[in-house]
């Protein structure tokens, strides 16, 4: 018999790469403005996500916060996130994995959104 006592929440891939925008908001606690610049979504779930580009943000030797816009369907949202871990996994592409800093009501956008997107077969559990 299997006890699964899962903590963290269903992540879900896309099946193929989604377009969305970042905005650095802040680094090593100072508040900064940046412009969007385009990355690839890989995966996602209400806790995070991870994405896809060629910009070296250098992460790993900073603290850096910004605003993910995401575009499921026809709705645009934009989500406050910190960048976790950066790695160069596939050059000249950095992936980054980032928290997403969620209110509760922006998790069950999120939940509705993703269960759209799976009913559509754009996304998978994994």
């Amino acid at each position: 018999m299997s006890n699964n006592n899962r903590k963290e929440p269903f992540r879900y891939s896309m099946e193929v790469p989604m377009s969305c925008w970042i905005r650095i908001s802040e680094i090593n606690g100072t508040a900064i403005t940046s412009k969007l610049a385009e990355v690839d979504l890989i995966d996602i779930s209400k806790g995070g996500c991870k994405i896809r580009t060629p910009l070296d943000l250098h992460a790993s030797s900073n603290s850096i916060k910004g605003v993910l816009r995401l575009k499921f369907s026809e709705e645009e949202y934009d989500f406050n996130a910190q960048i976790r871990w950066q790695r160069q996994l596939e050059p000249p592409f950095f992936h980054y994995g980032l928290s997403l800093l969620l209110e509760d009501d922006e998790k069950e956008k999120i939940n509705a959104e993703l269960r759209t997107l799976a009913g559509n077969k754009k996304i998978k559990v994994i």
